[in-house]
């Protein structure tokens, strides 16, 4: 592990060139353990700000999209950048802010942000009400409640071992640090960048859980948008795709980036 643009960033290693992932909220780079070895490549997963060995770095979606481009910008380049849910909506932001940086880009279960003007005030009144409820009952509480939603329930398909693990992982970020991430870098905190999409000349990978109607939805719309847009739904599975079926992303990211998919 080391530290790059301020963000901590956990190596996993294995053949070049590297793939850099962000992950979702009140997770770590950590989460990509599982991947990186059944991918056999190199993977570079910087702890988020306000996440993991990040919680210090100042939050907001500005820092987050700087602190993943000076990641970039780190290593010999272009290189591929996935990212999953919260940490797609920064990936794609910073595929958007440096594409020289970017030669693929990997969207999980991840949305252009909110278009509508009133409905992201509305998300962003509700992420400090989420905040202010996080500090008052503490992490373990909290994740509880986080994980309990239905667009997590089938985590616990893989088994307790395995949940009881990334539970460990989860609680390894600080209060202040989530609470912060939920109003710095939530929906209602990032610009919308939908009308965006056409500029992005790379290939870009949009896949999403089949059970997960709204990120469905998403990702076809995403992909209608987008020059080089393919999407992927993986029937069976939720919006925790990477935590629910490991093996089949690897395996989708693995022919994306060689071009055999």
């Amino acid at each position: 592990m080391h530290e790059s643009g301020g963000l901590w960033v956990r190596r996993f290693a294995g053949r070049p060139p590297p793939l850099v992932a962000l992950h979702g909220f009140s997770q770590t780079g950590a989460m990509f353990g599982e991947v990186a070895g059944l991918l056999g490549r190199e993977v570079l997963a910087p702890d988020l700000p306000g996440h993991g060995r990040s919680a210090g770095t100042p939050v907001s979606f500005a820092t987050a999209v700087g602190g993943v481009v000076e990641v970039l910008a780190s290593v010999d380049g272009p290189v591929p950048l996935a990212g999953y849910s919260q940490g797609g909506r920064v990936a794609l932001a910073v595929a958007l802010e440096r594409p020289d940086l970017v030669s693929h880009l990997v969207l999980v279960s991840a949305s252009a942000g909110i278009e509508n003007e009133v409905e992201r005030r509305e998300r962003y009144r509700s992420d400090e009400t989420l905040a202010s409820e996080l500090r008052t009952e503490g992490i373990p509480s909290f994740l509880d409640r986080w994980l309990d939603q239905a667009i997590f329930e089938r985590l616990h398909r893989r088994g307790t071992v395995w949940t009881a693990a990334d539970r460990a992982l989860r609680l390894e970020n600080s209060v202040e640090g989530l609470a912060a991430a939920l109003v710095g870098m939530g929906q209602g905190a990032q610009p919308y960048l939908g009308g965006k999409l056409e500029a992005l000349q790379m290939p870009v990978l949009v896949i999403a859980g089949g059970l997960d109607q709204k990120y469905v939805s998403i990702a076809h719309a995403m992909s209608r948008a987008l020059r080089f847009g393919t999407p992927y739904i993986i029937p069976e599975v939720g919006h925790s795709v990477i935590g629910e079926q490991p093996s089949v992303v690897a395996d989708l990211v693995a022919a994306f980036l060689t071009g055999t998919g």
